[in-house]
């Protein structure tokens, strides 16, 4: 399996959120676009794998942070929202995903170890804002390291860490 290394970042567009990840050529590989926004319920997503040629819709809920005060501040405990009504972590775990988090060496940002059933699936990096090469990171914008063939369950992997705000996902 040949790995590529992809960016992945929001997209607004007037209140919608949308989210694509490109390729090296600045080409959109895959894209989570808001099709319906609701203010109270879930929102319908569109995910298509340009890749892949394929698209699927799934309802997504709002995100919900718990936060905890500690002898440092605040920091968010947990993050999460509902995938198709079920809590996108749940989900993601029953899908066979884990994920370990870890501070990035040489700069303000984290590394996610994402790996499937025990092999490895994809490793994200938060990258700076506008694919910059500047030393402070953004917590939505990644780069992101996976074969084609685990396009879909990276990109949605990116896609959960990039709408919460928890700090670590071990």
């Amino acid at each position: 399996m040949d790995k590529k290394t992809y960016f992945f970042r929001p997209v607004q567009k007037g209140l919608k959120q949308n989210y694509v990840l490109e390729d090296e050529s600045k080409q959109p590989v895959c894209e989570a676009t808001v099709l319906k926004q609701a203010l109270l319920g879930p929102m319908t997503y569109e995910f298509t794998n340009h890749a892949g040629g394929k698209s699927e819709t799934h309802r997504i809920g709002h995100t919900v942070t718990t936060e905890q005060t500690g002898l440092l501040g605040t920091f968010s405990a947990k993050s999460r929202f509902k995938y198709d009504g079920e809590n996108i972590w749940d989900y993601l775990h029953g899908q066979g995903v884990r994920i370990q988090t870890q501070l990035a060496g040489n700069r303000l940002g984290m590394c996610y170890d994402v790996t499937w059933k025990g092999r490895e699936l994809a490793r994200l990096a938060t990258a700076p804002a506008n694919g910059g090469s500047g030393f402070l990171t953004s917590a939505t914008h990644f780069t992101l390291c996976c074969a084609e063939e685990d396009l879909d369950l990276a990109f949605l992997t990116a896609f959960a860490i990039a709408r919460t705000e928890q700090l670590s996902y071990d």
